[in-house]
């Protein structure tokens, strides 16, 4: 029969050897060449390709069944390329990932682990990015929703280009995930009101606490919600001891505030305490305000008596007002029982109030720690090399968010980029090579064809 004889596959491999210049060759162990698609060892050498200054041997699939896309020959690729290698640096980069989003390094010392450049860290960010929105989306911050019913809430910024850009994040209080996110250049009430709308699309029952620092918007939200919500202020400014709780409930007509002060350590220990507390009411539809100017035919009216000359205390209302002009009241707590003892006379939504904020903070100080603490870990991660744009910002932290909140999806996302085989160097050098290094030795890794 005339013709070639058909050439017969076999498993090709490639040994790892390291090279210490002047002194050994060392062989750390042995590569099977496979292919990245299928990742089959049925595969042939296809000559060689042009990498910087040298030509490194290439490899071709001959698996029939192996599909490359919308290419009409098989797929090629190096060593670097295939299926084993890209198995050594993709369990390298799920820790890099596990270092960089879930325990929230920075890009800097990340750099330094790992032996790469700040820019390489900003790219392999920006590809991990692009992989999780393919796998999950960026959209939903969790998988299920949660079991909060309190969140905290709380707002920072990062300067992009000189101009201010906020980062307000909604933070479950018991299961400390970040519910609702997001980056904008204002904070209004519409922008706080969407971050709220997002946590409550994320957890289980309707939010009843809002704990927060004592920022207007969000004041002004949790009022204008339209239904019965706890708004627990702990301002960031001096007397940092006292907190305010607003609970806001509604008849058909009005709108009532209760207001109640207390120390931010209330419920930490055994004793009477103090607390104040005051009603006021808001009609749901007030009047509408007279037209400005002198009505008609009020010319020859007889003149008003005259009014105050007495200065008006300008600006707002202040935030603790209730500890000086409200009402006196004292409750026993005891922590350790986990009760509250009122007066027969107190009333009952005060008594229902206190016992809600006491179930959150029992044996704790009220502080918005737990949204701030959020809010930190994401400045921090926000050090990013390379131009940086409102939607690119808030892409990385719903990431970031993402991750912190479902930290097993490191394990599912595949990161489609090609890595350097200096990446794994760490990973395959000895101590006792290192040692050498150390010394002033050199280090090159070699690969050799070994065919079985």
């Amino acid at each position: 029969m005339v013709g070639r004889k058909k050439k017969v596959l076999i498993p090709i491999f490639r040994d790892l050897i390291v090279i210490m210049k002047g002194i050994t060759d060392l062989m750390l162990g042995q590569i099977q060449i496979r292919c990245p698609l299928c990742g089959s060892w049925k595969i042939a050498p296809n000559g060689t390709r042009p990498r910087e200054s040298k030509r490194v041997e290439a490899f071709i699939c001959r698996n029939p069944d192996c599909k490359n896309g919308d290419h009409k020959t098989p797929k090629q690729f190096i060593l670097t390329t295939s299926y084993e290698f890209k198995q050594l640096i993709f369990g390298k980069l799920k820790r890099l990932y596990e270092d960089l989003l879930k325990d929230g390094a920075k890009s800097k010392t990340i750099a330094k682990k790992y032996k790469v450049s700040p820019s390489q860290i900003s790219k392999l960010r920006t590809v991990f990015i692009e992989a999780l929105d393919k796998l999950e989306g960026l959209d939903k911050l969790v998988k299920v929703p949660q079991s909060d019913g309190t969140i905290c809430m709380d707002e920072t910024f990062l300067k992009i280009q000189g101009t201010s850009i906020y980062i307000i994040v909604a933070t479950g209080y018991k299961t400390h995930k970040i519910l609702g996110l997001k980056v904008s250049k204002t904070r209004k009430e519409k922008d706080m009101r969407e971050v709220f709308d997002e946590a409550e699309q994320n957890t289980k029952k309707p939010i009843s606490n809002v704990i927060s620092d004592g920022w207007g918007a969000t004041q002004k939200m949790t009022k204008n919600l339209g239904r019965e919500i706890t708004h627990i202020i702990h301002k960031h400014k001096k007397p940092y001891k006292k907190v305010v709780a607003k609970h806001y409930f509604y008849t058909k007509t009005h709108r009532i505030t209760l207001e109640i002060g207390v120390k931010n350590d209330i419920f930490k220990k055994k004793r009477k305490r103090v607390f104040y507390y005051g009603f006021s009411k808001t009609l749901l539809n007030p009047k509408t305000t007279k037209k400005h100017g002198r009505p008609k035919g009020s010319k020859n009216r007889p003149k008003s008596k005259k009014k105050s000359t007495q200065a008006k205390r300008r600006g707002r209302k202040g935030l603790l007002k209730v500890f000086y002009k409200g009402k006196r009241g004292y409750v026993k707590v005891d922590p350790y029982r986990i009760t509250l003892k009122f007066s027969k006379t107190m009333d009952p939504k005060i008594i229902s109030v206190l016992k809600e904020l006491f179930e959150l903070f029992v044996r704790k100080t009220i502080q918005n720690n737990v949204g701030e603490g959020s809010n930190s870990v994401l400045q921090s991660l926000l050090k990013l090399c390379g131009p940086k744009t409102e939607l690119s910002v808030e892409e990385k932290i719903r990431g970031f968010a993402i991750i912190r909140n479902e930290p097993e999806l490191l394990l599912k996302v595949e990161i489609e980029r090609n890595i350097r085989g200096d990446f794994i160097t760490g990973d395959l050098v000895s101590p006792e090579l290192a040692h050498l290094m150390s010394q002033g030795s050199t280090l090159e890794i070699k690969w050799k064809e070994v065919h079985l």
